[in-house]
């Protein structure tokens, strides 16, 4: 219930415009949760916890530097 409605009112917030990124950290079928969700880049936490971070900083156009 709080994901649908904090997603509902991010959505229609300009500033948060191209700044949500559903992650993963365990399985589900979040396209559920919320109808907008299967249009976003999701990132998955939930296989390889250190590719998800990199594919994360990825969509924040930020490089892995170890």
């Amino acid at each position: 219930m709080w994901v649908k409605r904090e997603l509902s009112y991010a959505l229609i917030q300009k500033r948060f415009d191209k700044k949500i990124v559903p992650i993963l950290h365990r399985k589900c079928h979040y396209q559920k949760l919320h109808w907008a969700l299967s249009g976003f880049q999701v990132v998955d936490l939930t296989d390889d916890f250190v590719i998800g971070c990199r594919n994360l900083l990825q969509v924040w156009r930020l490089d892995y530097k170890p």
